[in-house]
């Protein structure tokens, strides 16, 4: 039986025809017991899709319960989840949902979290192969969100900008049509980026004011990112549809940090 890749179709759902993509992360539920503000932010997705948003990164249940709010936008099928939502470090996670599971849903693509160099990485590379050879049978994309050691990455090997290179470069040869992964908005996100073929979007960033934030997705684009796929950065500012429309103006208009500001306060 000859069995296909991936989709082009559902490529393109993904990334806009500008080759950027803007995605909205709505899966902390599978990996925090803080996610109080992903309802508010799901029923805000329509206006969001009018203002540029590409694709949303949503669990089995979201995806099931709120196949109206999501309709206009390209729908990721998060597969997996932590082992402990209690623990914010993300210390293990497991398979939860299959390629089955996305195509009765409707998604475009699936995506799995791979830690390289964890004690528990072979397991997860494993889970990821699975996963790969069942969205290939369906064409569906598989986006691999892929960090050094651990989810925290913060002051340690994990956020080294060599290991990231070397992390996401392993998440392309596990199978990823896109990577995930973590960047610095710095010189040094070059080194990551060339180490990848397939596009690459950058993973939530730093909790910072909103000019820093900003500022901080215009220098990965800068480096050569295909977009971002924030998550809390979103869901938890005061004011989530002005801050798409802010992040939209850069990602698919390429206005300055200036610009992004002044549309953020006019919504």
């Amino acid at each position: 039986m000859l069995i296909p890749h991936v989709s082009q179709r559902r490529i393109n759902r993904l990334i806009a025809d500008d080759g950027r993509s803007f995605m909205l992360a709505l899966d902390a539920h599978n990996f925090s017991a803080k996610a109080n503000n992903v309802d508010r932010t799901v029923s805000a997705v329509p206006r969001m899709a009018e203002l540029g948003l590409d694709a949303v990164l949503v669990p089995y249940g979201i995806s099931c319960r709120k196949a109206e709010e999501l309709r206009d936008v390209a729908l990721v099928l998060r597969c997996d989840a932590s082992t402990d939502v209690f623990d914010p470090t993300v210390p293990d996670t497991q398979i939860v949902n299959s390629a089955l599971d996305a195509v009765c849903v409707g998604a475009d693509a699936v995506v799995v979290m791979t830690f390289m160099g964890a004690a528990h990485a072979p397991k997860i590379q494993d889970a990821t192969q699975t996963l790969r050879r069942e969205a290939s049978e369906y064409g569906l994309p598989l986006i691999v969100e892929s960090l050094p050691y651990s989810y925290a990455g913060t002051g340690d090997e994990g956020s080294n900008p060599d290991n990231v290179a070397v992390a996401a470069r392993f998440a392309e040869e596990l199978g990823a049509d896109i990577v995930k992964t973590r960047l610095t908005g710095t010189d040094a996100d070059a080194r990551i980026l060339k180490a990848v073929t397939v596009p690459v979007v950058a993973l939530g960033g730093p909790k910072t004011d909103l000019a820093g934030y900003l500022a901080y997705v215009s220098r990965c684009l800068d480096a050569g990112a295909a977009g971002v796929a924030v998550g809390r950065n979103i869901v938890d500012d005061p004011d989530p549809v002005a801050k798409v429309a802010a992040l939209s103006a850069i990602i698919h208009s390429g206005a300055t940090v200036d610009q992004a500001l002044a549309i953020y306060k006019q919504k």
